[in-house]
């Protein structure tokens, strides 16, 4: 499949970035500062070893198939319990996919134009995404890379924006009277969004260097919980805990409330503008990987045919999930966190070890998809 083929290392390691910092930047300093108030660092801290496991589960699979995924299920789990899983699989990347659409679009009619129909937004946001599909993956990518080289950095700026007289760090302490069972489920809440990463098991076979993946997966993982942490606390340190506990986006609210020297001020449009492209790529590679999971596991010839179906589906599920943000909120932090983490964390963790168990130990790693 030559709109696979012509990825490169920099371009998954994009992928990965956006797909991984993306939602987090909206509403993981909420999710934390609920869970864990003022101790979400230590969260992000504690993820650490737990996510670069994760990490290497995924490439020792990639390493291990012949097959992109969820292709490679069938080849590890056998045909019928392959295809099984692969089906679970396509929801959930569906999920994902709407799940971002859901975030930005009611962050977007809450604070920016709230009397906006949200049938025309959410045209707005699905439109390019279809037309990028519908072109092939290369353009999605290649949108992908520009949004990490120039949205991303300033997304990051705008937040050490809000670092200024009101910031007081000492909201980081006391270290002490936290539970440690809301400490672990913290940690749960950032390895959710790590392991947004197993989109590279679909698209690293077809990179172009794939003996070169692990450093490029790596080099995502630690730009992801260095992300995590500015983000998880430059809200505690500009409002303390209780107040971002209470807001619905606490970066849009540091971006709102940032004066640059008494002349520059108001600059949440420079944050929409910055996000959006965000919402775009993760948008794009989830439905992607989504309509090529559908691929694989029915056997179409194209991928392309499900992304029209697929796109009217994602707008009535949008249309009917925007306007309950406070249910949207109660599943990112009670239910969306143990599907995510059980289908793109532990099954693959537990596949990773049925391959090493079932492979002869004089056997080589097999060839990448890409490679074949």
């Amino acid at each position: 499949m030559n709109y696979l083929t012509r990825l490169t290392n920099i371009q998954l390691f994009c992928i990965l970035v956006i797909t991984m910092i993306t939602t987090p930047y909206q509403v993981l300093a909420k999710l934390l500062a609920v869970t864990v108030a003022q101790h979400g660092w230590l969260a992000i801290l504690g993820s650490i070893l737990p996510g670069f496991i994760l990490v290497w589960a995924y490439y020792y699979i990639l390493v291990n198939s012949s097959r992109p995924f969820p292709g490679l299920l069938e080849e590890h789990c056998g045909t019928v319990t392959g295809k099984i899983l692969g089906f679970i699989y396509i929801w959930v990347f569906y999920l994902v996919a709407v799940k971002s659409l859901v975030i930005f679009a009611n962050f977007f009619l809450s604070n920016v134009l709230p009397g906006m129909p949200i049938s025309i937004l959410l045209i707005f946001i699905i439109l390019p995404a279809f037309y990028a599909l519908r072109k092939g993956l290369e353009a999605s990518v290649r949108t992908v890379e520009l949004i990490t080289i120039t949205g991303y950095p300033l997304a990051m700026l705008l937040l050490f924006f809000g670092l200024g007289p009101e910031t007081d760090w000492s909201r980081l302490l006391p270290l002490g009277g936290f539970a440690v069972a809301d400490l672990f489920y913290g940690i749960l809440l950032v390895s959710t969004y790590s392991s947004f990463m197993i989109v590279v098991l679909t698209l690293g076979p077809f990179c172009h260097q794939p003996g070169n993946l692990w450093k490029w997966m790596f080099s995502a993982y630690g730009l992801f919980l260095l992300s995590t942490l500015v983000i998880a606390v430059i809200p505690i340190v500009t409002y303390g805990s209780a107040l971002t506990s209470v807001q619905t986006f606490p970066a849009f609210n540091i971006a709102r409330s940032t004066n640059i020297a008494g002349f520059i001020h108001n600059i949440e449009i420079i944050l929409v503008s910055a996000v959006m492209p965000g919402v775009f790529g993760v948008l794009a590679i989830f439905w992607f990987v989504t309509c090529y999971s559908i691929q694989q596991v029915f056997g179409l010839q194209d991928y392309r045919i499900m992304v029209g179906p697929t796109a009217i589906m994602a707008g009535i599920l949008a249309v009917l999930l925007v306007p309950n943000i406070h249910f949207m909120y109660i599943m990112l932090e009670r239910i969306f966190p143990w599907i995510f983490i059980t289908l793109f964390g532990l099954l693959p963790l537990l596949l990773a070890l049925v391959i090493r168990l079932k492979r002869p130990k004089d056997l080589q790693p097999g060839m990448m998809a890409g490679n074949n």
